[in-house]
C-alpha cells in the first residue's frame, strides 16, 4: 500500500525514538466525544462511521501523545493485535524488567552492558 504523506490515516506503527533504540509501538486514531443514541452524557470512544462528529486525527507513543506527522512518515506499519502484544511487552517489562531495553525505550541499546537473556 501507497501512502499519501500530506494525507494521514489511523493506523498501528512501530517506530525508534532514539538511534540504536528498540521499535515502539506507535499509533494514528481519532477519539470522539459525540452524545451517543442522541444522548445528553459525552462519552469518550473510538470514532465510528455512526458519530455525529469528525475528530481530528491524535497519534501517541507507547501511550504518550506526540505529533501525527511523524508517526505517518516513519517506522514499518503493524497490525492491531502485534501493536497490543507489543505495548503490553513494554508495561510488563517497566514493571518487572527495569534494566531492559524496552523498560527504556528512550535509550539506545548499550550491547556492553545489557544483561544476558532469561529464558
Amino acid at each position: 500500500m501507497t501512502r499519501a504523506i500530506a494525507s494521514p490515516e489511523p493506523c498501528y506503527r512501530q517506530v525508534k525514538e532514539v538511534k540504536d533504540g528498540v521499535f515502539v509501538p506507535a499509533r494514528i486514531h481519532r477519539t470522539c466525544h459525540c452524545t451517543i443514541n442522541g444522548g445528553d452524557e459525552s462519552m469518550a470512544h473510538p470514532w465510528r462511521d455512526t458519530c455525529d462528529r469528525y475528530p481530528h486525527l491524535e497519534a501517541e507513543i507507547n501511550g504518550r501523545p506526540t505529533g501525527v506527522d511523524w508517526i505517518w512518515t516513519s517506522g514499518e506499519e503493524i497490525d492491531e493485535a502485534e501493536y497490543l502484544y507489543r505495548m503490553a511487552v513494554f508495561e510488563h517489562d517497566r514493571r518487572h524488567r527495569p534494566d531492559s531495553p524496552e523498560a527504556n525505550p528512550r535509550k539506545p541499546i548499550d550491547f556492553n552492558t545489557l544483561p544476558p537473556p532469561r529464558f
